[in-house]
C-alpha cells in the first residue's frame, strides 16, 4: 500500500533523499538537501513510501500563517521520482501543498499531466544540447551576437576561468540590478552561503571575461550536475555591457563544452529581454509549470 508521509526537516533521511534526487527521472540540483538548506531557512517534504518519490515544501511564515514559495536561485522543484508517476499519485502529492493557504511554487515537467487540471501556468527554460562541434553551434547565434562576440574580441577581451570565489562575490554584489532582480537584502546571505557551498562540493566553477587589465566585465557561476551544467549566477558591469562581455561568456563557454553530451542549461528567462539574449544562442524552450494559489481562490472554487 502506498502511503504518503510528511517529514520535518530534522526527520529526513539525507542519504536516502540525495539518492533518490540523484536518481530520479526529473533529477535536478535545486532539491538535493544541501541545496535547500543553502537557499531557504525552512523545508519540509513530502515523501512516498521508503524514499520512491518525493516533493519538498519550502516555506515560510508571513503574518504568523505558513506559506509554500519559490526560493532564491532555485529555478524549479516539485516532484521527484524514480519512476514515472501516474496523474492520480501526481495529485495526491499536490493535494499536500493544497493544504497551505498561500502556494507560489515552480513545478517541474512531471506536474505537466496534470497542469490543466489545475490550472497551472507555464513557465520557460532555454537549454542548448552541445553534442555538436563548435562551428555548427555557432551557425545558430543570431547576427546580433555574433557582432556583440566580435565587439568583444576586438575590444581585447578575454576569457577567463581563473576567478575566485571572494572574487566573484565582491563582482556579482558591486553589479547585480537588485532591482530588476528583485534582489533583497536576505538574498546576499543565500547568494554567498549557495556559491561557497556550491565550491565546497565541487559541482561549482567560475568563468569570466576579463579586460586588458585582468579586470572582469561578466562573470558566471556555472553547476554541473549529471549532463547538465546551469548557468545558476551571472552578471555583468556597465562596461561589459558596452563591450558585449556576456555575449563572449557564454560564446566561449558554449565552445569549451561543444561536442560533448551535455546540456547547457540557460535557465529561463520568463523576462523577454532574458529570453531573446539565450535564444540568440540558438537555445530552445523547454517548459516546466508554476502553481500559484491562495486560500481566497481555493474558497471561489469551492463555493462559486
Amino acid at each position: 500500500m502506498n502511503q504518503l508521509k510528511i517529514l520535518r526537516r530534522r526527520e529526513v533521511d539525507e542519504q536516502k533523499w540525495n539518492a533518490l534526487i540523484n536518481s530520479s527521472v526529473q533529477s535536478l540540483p535545486y532539491a538535493f538537501s544541501w541545496y535547500l538548506d543553502a537557499v531557504a531557512d525552512n523545508w519540509d517534504s513530502v515523501v512516498l513510501n521508503n524514499y520512491e518519490a518525493a516533493m519538498p515544501l519550502v516555506w515560510l511564515r508571513k503574518f504568523g500563517v505558513k506559506c509554500l514559495y519559490q526560493p532564491y536561485y532555485c529555478q524549479q522543484l516539485g516532484i521527484f521520482s524514480r519512476e514515472n508517476l501516474n496523474a492520480q499519485q501526481i495529485k495526491e502529492f499536490i493535494s499536500v501543498a493544497q493544504k497551505f493557504p498561500y502556494v507560489n511554487i515552480n513545478l517541474n515537467s512531471s506536474a505537466a499531466i496534470i497542469a490543466g487540471e489545475f490550472k497551472f501556468s507555464k513557465k520557460k527554460n532555454l537549454l542548448l544540447h552541445l553534442n555538436t562541434e563548435y562551428t555548427l553551434l555557432k551557425k545558430n547565434y543570431s547576427e546580433n551576437h555574433r557582432r556583440n562576440i566580435a565587439k568583444a574580441e576586438k575590444n581585447k577581451l578575454k576569457f577567463s576561468e581563473g576567478m575566485e570565489l571572494k572574487q566573484f562575490q565582491k563582482f556579482y554584489l558591486e553589479n547585480i540590478n537588485r532591482e530588476k532582480e528583485n534582489f533583497k537584502t536576505q538574498h546576499e546571505k543565500i547568494f554567498k552561503t549557495l556559491t561557497k557551498t556550491l565550491i565546497k562540493n565541487g559541482i561549482g566553477k567560475f568563468f569570466a571575461v576579463v579586460n586588458e587589465n585582468g579586470n572582469p566585465e561578466a562573470a558566471s557561476v556555472l553547476l554541473f550536475h549529471q549532463n547538465r551544467i546551469i548557468n545558476i549566477i551571472n552578471t555583468s558591469s556597465a562596461e561589459g555591457k558596452r563591450n558585449g562581455s556576456s555575449h563572449l561568456l557564454f560564446d566561449k563557454i558554449i565552445e569549451k563544452f561543444s561536442d560533448t553530451e551535455n546540456v547547457f542549461d540557460f535557465e529561463g528567462s520568463s523576462i523577454v529581454g532574458i529570453a531573446r539574449f539565450y535564444e540568440g544562442f540558438g537555445a530552445h524552450e523547454e517548459t516546466f509549470c508554476n502553481y500559484h494559489t491562495t486560500v481566497i481562490q481555493k474558497l471561489k472554487q469551492r463555493f462559486l
